[in-house]
């Protein structure tokens, strides 16, 4: 069974990456939703095999799969109208970030990383001259979206700190990529960035979330 699952787990990535490119070439807003449903299937995939084999902690794989369902409903509804899509990702990384926490309980150090990159990311966006939000709500959304992820990527930086295994490294890449991605998003939309940093948010995007929905599957293989 773990041999088919972990088939099933390449065919539905090289299928979601597949479509990835697909997507960049021709754009539109239904092939978008059909690239995210890859990861989606992905991680419902790998939610049914941890729920079958994964022993008897059953809230990682389902919150990450719930966050993984989120992020593709926030990915469609970013192209039609920004700010609900925005919250809607921000609600995923909050599923991320409770999921992490199923993983390994929340402590006050894990905070650190947390407050260190949302630092970061606060001054960027109150300081760094090139970004034009065009009112004080766009940036207070943009601000508080960073907390959120911010939280999402520190506390798996925190558990990678904490344990270091298949689990938690693919966790943390795929965290990172996201940032990376929604960075690359902010200079494209807010900063009139070149085209490239589109290429480059699309391109860590699609990734970091399969790296997030194929962690279930190793989570149950260890556990099995």
């Amino acid at each position: 069974m773990k041999k088919v699952f972990g088939i099933g787990n390449g065919i539905l990535i090289a299928a979601t990456m597949l479509s990835c490119i697909c997507y960049d070439r021709f754009g539109g807003l239904s092939l978008k939703a059909l690239t995210a449903t890859g990861f989606v299937l992905l991680g419902t995939f790998n939610c049914a095999y941890a729920l079958r084999f994964g022993g008897k902690n059953r809230k990682f794989p389902i919150v990450m799969a719930l966050g993984l369902l989120v992020c593709m409903i926030g990915d469609v509804v970013l192209n039609i109208t920004f700010i609900p899509g925005a919250l809607l990702f921000a609600v995923g990384h909050l599923f991320y970030f409770v999921a992490y926490g199923c993983l390994m309980r929340f402590r006050k150090r894990d905070l650190l990383p947390s407050m260190v990159i949302f630092a970061a990311s606060a001054l960027i966006i109150l300081a760094v001259p090139i970004f034009d939000f065009g009112s004080p709500l766009m940036q207070g959304i943009c601000l508080v979206y960073a907390l959120v992820i911010s939280c999402m990527v520190g506390k798996a930086i925190a558990n990678l700190v904490r344990e270091r295994n298949i689990v938690t490294i693919l966790l943390a890449l795929g965290s990172i990529l996201f940032y990376f991605s929604d960075f690359m998003l902010l200079l494209n939309i807010f900063a009139g960035a070149p085209p490239i940093t589109d290429t480059l948010c699309l391109f860590t995007y699609f990734p970091a979330q399969c790296l997030l929905a194929h962690a279930i599957f190793q989570y149950a293989d260890a556990k099995e």
